[in-house]
């Protein structure tokens, strides 16, 4: 289980969590949900860069190299205060940053069991993506508007027609024609950049999302240059080990590999690769011959294991219906296949009412007739409460705001209602029926 402690940046006085398959952060401007959503990002990021790579490892433990890439890529410049911490908890590392000294600190775990993600950024600016001409070509700075450009091009590439009509409940589709972006609407035409703001929040949502969650998965993965490179020196290293070894060296020498080397073997279990517990299970000739089919299958810890987004305000220009429906959608999506995870940062009751609903589905699906289920709306994502986290942020510290059975408060959903109609109820008051 993944953790993450933050202290003392931006709005964020304290929060303190455990990182669920489905993490969902509520709460007013500037609280803090997206600081939280950014920092849990580039904390995997970090992670997945370094495992299985020393001189990453090394690098982003000099001092500032952490803290300079987090603040240039989500634009945090300005928000850490001089007592500001972040600790990060993973499954292959932790990751300990004290800003006052910028030193970081990044330390393998005893026990670990990677899987390597693709992590994608949905940021709120999505409309200004798909609303202005030409943004691909666009390449100044590193920023995170900018790679998720890049992820949005990557998916059009692979997607080049789109029905979106199940979001926005009339007849609606995206063509790429000739490399120009196009909607179809109710019989009209129109380029993406003139089309309504909600086509424009939603089709780089929805697009970005399919390509990661399945697209992506029915292609070779290519290696950058810096990864390939990487993937060479481990194999190299490993292949030197196991010469050692084979040739009569004490297996209690290579005792700083042993972490890395029992991870990869799980991760690789095969007919010819075995999951031990410890070096010294196996004789020096079997744990040889290990290490040597383990290179020769260990494409798999470089491909991606799973996706894991984070979306920004989800219902950004979308109807209450619309978003109901796209967290239906997400759900069941990720659902489907592989363990996919999600960060969300909302306004919106209406999307923790339809969370609230896919909750409330899996802890009672068994009690519904199986030719019932089906008339539910939410019934193809329906979720175990378990898998879900649902955090509100006020005065720089979060609270869970679901009960026992991981269902939404009551008392937080009346308080939601009850605040929209009070001043309603008080000016009918006044209201004098003519009749």
């Amino acid at each position: 289980m993944q953790k993450l402690t933050i202290k003392n940046i931006g709005a964020i006085k304290l929060v303190e969590f455990e990182v669920n398959r489905i993490n969902v952060f509520m709460g007013p401007q500037s609280s803090g949900k997206s600081t939280i959503s950014k920092i849990l990002c580039h904390c995997q990021w970090v992670e997945k860069s370094c495992f299985f790579n020393d001189k990453q490892l090394e690098n982003y433990q000099k001092q500032g190299v952490f803290y300079d890439s987090l603040v240039e890529y989500h634009k945090l410049d300005g928000y850490f205060h001089k007592n500001a911490s972040i600790k990060y908890e993973g499954e292959a590392m932790t990751i300990t940053y004290t800003h006052s000294s910028k030193k970081t600190t990044i330390k393998l775990k005893d026990k670990m069991v990677f899987s390597y993600p693709k992590i994608c950024y949905i940021p709120s600016e999505r409309n200004f993506v798909a609303g202005v001409p030409n943004f691909s070509k666009y390449n100044e700075g590193n920023n995170v508007l900018l790679y998720f450009a890049y992820d949005w091009s990557e998916a059009k590439e692979e997607i080049k027609k789109l029905d979106i009509s199940n979001l926005l409940s009339r007849e609606v589709s995206y063509e790429n024609i000739n490399d120009r972006d196009y909607i179809f609407d109710n019989g009209s035409k129109l380029l993406l950049t003139n089309a309504s703001s909600g086509v424009q929040s939603v089709l780089p949502l929805y697009q970005t999302i399919i390509y990661m969650l399945s697209n992506l998965y029915n292609k070779p993965r290519t290696l950058s240059p810096l990864k390939e490179m990487a993937k060479k020196e481990f194999s190299n290293a490993l292949i030197l080990i196991a010469n050692r070894i084979a040739s009569g060296e004490n297996i209690g020498k290579f005792k700083e590999y042993s972490n890395i080397l029992l991870s990869m073997f799980k991760m690789l279990e095969s007919y010819d690769v075995k999951a031990i517990s410890k070096l010294s299970d196996l004789s020096p000739e079997d744990l040889s011959h290990n290490i040597y089919e383990a290179v020769h299958v260990m494409d798999r810890l470089f491909n991606y294991h799973y996706t894991q987004l984070f979306i920004e305000e989800p219902e950004q220009n979308l109807f209450p219906d619309t978003q109901q429906e796209f967290v239906y959608w997400l759900l069941g999506t990720m659902l489907n296949d592989k363990k996919h995870s999600a960060v969300i940062t909302t306004h919106s009751p209406y999307i923790l009412f339809a969370i609230n609903n896919c909750m409330m589905g899996g802890l009672v699906k068994d009690n519904i007739p199986e030719e019932e289920a089906c008339d539910f709306a939410s019934h193809p994502a329906w979720i175990d409460p378990k898998l879900v986290s649902i955090f509100e942020l006020e005065n720089g510290t979060s609270r869970c705001i679901q009960d026992k059975d991981g269902i939404i408060e009551d008392n937080y959903l009346n308080k939601a209602y009850k605040k929209n109609s009070e001043e309603y109820l008080e000016l009918l008051n006044y209201y004098e029926d003519e009749e």
